[in-house]
């Protein structure tokens, strides 16, 4: 599952190197790619559930490898807590703390995506994207997510959503994630003096490591030096590799 509230295809890549290894399987969540609008509000929890509910509907056979990065990886952590029967390992690539939510300093990006989310929806509805209105509810149902993403909307969803230290027992879990903030120099610059810049660049590091907890089972792999966040449209193979060698471990320790 890719990062924000984007489609499967946003993992395409990964995907098909996947796919010419074992049986890899995109799904578009509610209201993005090729899946309707869904019900609202949109939620992580929810979406969890969905994703579980689209998978065996599919006929999709278990146990799964779930994979998710950044948003989708605090999906992934969800559908994992709600049935560990179904899930054999999770990779889960730099997901979403939700500490960073709640407490970091105010993040101009997520506001200003929702909001962008928003603009468009009612663009396509009043028409200035003519023949295409099925995107209102796409941007619609990014908008409705994103909403979770702020220290009121998370007040509300946060019992639902949090993956909490032990929540997954024993379930093999990878971290990866980049060594340190490369592609975060916005966020640091906006402290008010070095002081502050090292004590947020000391929170999203520590932050970064939280789902390690989650599991008795975990382990921290890091990205190659260099990338950033967004690490797996950067190094693809990297992401590819990871994944299967812990596929090739299930196999063995789980025939």
């Amino acid at each position: 599952m890719p990062g924000g509230h984007a489609p499967g295809e946003e993992f395409g890549e990964l995907h098909s190197m996947t796919a010419a290894r074992t049986r890899s399987v995109l799904v578009d969540r509610f209201g993005t790619g090729w899946s309707d609008a869904g019900p609202f509000p949109r939620t992580t929890a929810v979406e969890a559930e969905e994703l579980l509910a689209a998978l065996e509907r599919a006929g999709e056979r278990p146990p799964f490898v779930l994979v998710g990065h950044s948003f989708g990886g605090l999906l992934v952590a969800n559908a994992a807590r709600r049935r560990p029967d179904l899930v054999a390992g999770l990779v889960l690539l730099d997901p979403t703390p939700l500490e960073v939510i709640a407490f970091a300093p105010s993040n101009r990006l997520i506001t200003g995506m929702r909001r962008s989310f928003l603009l468009a929806a009612v663009r396509h509805l009043f028409g200035a994207h003519r023949g295409r209105g099925g995107r209102t509810g796409q941007h619609c149902a990014a908008a409705s997510i994103f909403a979770e993403l702020s220290p009121s909307g998370l007040a509300g969803v946060g019992w639902e959503t949090v993956v909490y230290d032990g929540d997954l027992g024993d379930l093999p879990l990878v971290l990866v994630i980049p060594r340190d903030l490369v592609g975060g120099e916005a966020v640091l610059a906006g402290a008010r003096d070095a002081v502050e810049a090292e004590r947020i660049r000391n929170f999203y590091l520590r932050t970064r490591v939280r789902y390690l907890a989650a599991s008795t089972a975990s382990r921290l792999v890091y990205t190659p030096e260099g990338t950033g966040h967004d690490f797996p449209r950067e190094a693809p193979g990297f992401v590819v590799g990871v994944v299967e060698d812990l596929a090739r471990e299930l196999r063995v320790t789980s025939p």
